[in-house]
């Protein structure tokens, strides 16, 4: 059914979310699970008011993301973690682009002009999406 499942998540409670279900919906169809973490560009002003640049998390807040969502889906379906940099629903499409899952959509700027993640990918994204619903 499913060759591959792409899942973005950073880390908070609704994104977890959606990565548990993407983990049972791979276990059940056998299919490989990418799980990508998307983090923003590092500001150029970005610094310390008094001279000394701190340094920018961005990287290491996507690692220990992945670590985690690796660590709470050990033995439970194959599972690769990819991190980006960049707008979270530019890259879970360009990832499901460059992996081969579905249809070749639009790419680029023209590919967004307003709304969240989820509405952004569901409207762009070269394959099938699944949105979970995580609130209550």
């Amino acid at each position: 059914m499913f060759g591959k499942i792409v899942v973005g998540t950073d880390g908070s409670d609704t994104a977890s979310k959606a990565v548990q279900h993407a983990a049972g919906i791979a276990a059940a169809t056998g299919s490989e699970l990418l799980i990508l973490s998307a983090y923003p560009p590092p500001k150029p002003d970005a610094g310390s008011t008094f001279g000394g640049a701190t340094p920018y998390a961005g990287p290491e807040i996507a690692r220990s993301v992945l670590a985690d969502a690796e660590k709470r889906l050990a033995g439970t379906a194959k599972v690769r973690t990819i991190m980006r940099e960049g707008e979270a629903a530019d890259a879970i499409c360009d990832l499901a682009e460059e992996e081969g899952v579905g249809n070749r959509g639009m790419t680029g700027a023209k590919r967004f002009l307003l709304g969240s993640v989820p509405n952004n990918v569901s409207h762009h994204a070269p394959c099938s999406v699944l949105i979970v619903h995580t609130t209550d």
